[in-house]
């Protein structure tokens, strides 16, 4: 018996072994109420039925009625048969409930040691809409990050993905310690109401004093609140979908541009900020003298100077100075080997 269920479930995960545990004792009670009524005549369904369970459970009733040798030789084939495959199917129970709570404490131990290890990450305050999209940029682009939500219904999902991520309430200071926000670089406070997201810049702000803040916002008055509270950045979802909107019916062709830039799997097209270092090669160097373009084929679309203002389109005359971070448009190599340039 134990040969023959071994190789009928051959392939099945744990959870089919149960199925098919279950189907076989269920057809085996049904085999062996049928047998009882055909080898002892005048018999009824129910008492050939009774007599079929208290066998294979082997619980130490008394027959229903006396048997005949026939009987007792029926008797014996439903005990060796039946008890077989009771014992495989508890055995197969309790397996699968022992191995879901084995894999699940290491899953949660794994994962703790896993953000434990993060350094420089972004930590990504809730997976809805807004949040999701960012995660697997994120994840895409190879860079580390922590999910936190308080939906468990999202447990097996971020599982699945093989995100690092911490169920519990964002705005809870204990939660975005468990998310390592000491060591993160940028905290996206992508929560669903602007008043859960000040809380939370509050607080990061708080744990984390020399964090990067990007906050959603919903409304206009939540922009200026998030921005007193500490948020560096504050981006509102309908403000830019009402101006991409916008641009889809005065600026066709630019939009087109932008969806390849933003969605850029096939071309490897992107656009990066790539900060430039004293000891750069480049520094003091104009845009033309540093030949950026001709040399690593990547365009100098602005640079933000070190006070924080914005020029935009420099010319080729333009000086690169220390400390001010170019925004360029190009293939990822290029901008790979442009950054190690900055960097010096």
């Amino acid at each position: 018996m134990p040969s023959f269920l071994s190789r009928l479930d051959w392939g099945l995960d744990s959870q089919r072994h149960v199925i098919l545990g279950i189907g076989l004792l269920v057809a085996w009670v049904l085999l062996c109420t049928l047998g009882y009524l055909i080898v002892e005549e005048g018999w009824s369904l129910l008492d050939a039925f009774y007599m079929t369970i208290i066998t294979i459970t082997t619980v130490g009733y008394r027959e229903v009625h006396p048997l005949s040798p026939a009987g007792q030789l029926f008797t014996a084939l439903v005990v060796v048969i039946g008890l077989g495959l009771l014992l495989y199917t508890l055995t197969r129970v309790a397996q699968t409930v022992f191995e879901g709570e084995l894999l699940d404490v290491l899953g949660r131990r794994r994962m703790a040691r896993e953000i434990a290890e993060l350094e420089g990450h972004y930590v990504v305050c809730g997976f809805g809409k807004v949040g999701r999209p960012v995660a697997e940029g994120l994840a895409r682009e190879g860079l580390p990050f922590c999910v936190v939500d308080q939906n468990r219904d999202l447990d097996p999902v971020l599982r699945d993905l093989g995100y690092p991520y911490v169920i519990g309430d964002a705005t809870d200071e204990a939660t975005l310690r468990q998310a390592r926000i000491d060591r993160a670089q940028t905290l996206l406070a992508l929560l669903a109401s602007d008043a859960d997201n000040l809380y939370l810049t509050i607080a990061a702000r708080d744990l984390h004093p020399g964090i990067r803040i990007i906050a959603r916002a919903t409304e206009e008055a939540g922009e200026v609140r998030l921005k007193r509270a500490g948020a560096d950045d504050v981006v509102s979802p309908a403000r830019i979908a009402g101006l991409r909107v916008l641009q889809a019916a005065v600026n066709p062709a630019a939009v087109e541009f932008m969806e390849i830039v933003t969605h850029h799997e096939a071309l490897q097209l992107s656009l990066a900020d790539i900060e430039v270092a004293p000891a750069s090669s480049l520094e003091g160097k104009t845009i033309a003298e540093a030949g950026i373009r001709g040399r690593y084929g990547v365009i100098v679309v602005a640079i933000k100077r070190p006070e924080g203002e914005m020029k935009f389109n420099p010319g080729p005359e333009e000086r690169i100075v220390a400390g001010e971070v170019l925004v360029v448009l190009g293939e990822d190599l290029d901008i790979a080997e442009l950054q190690e340039e900055c960097a010096g």
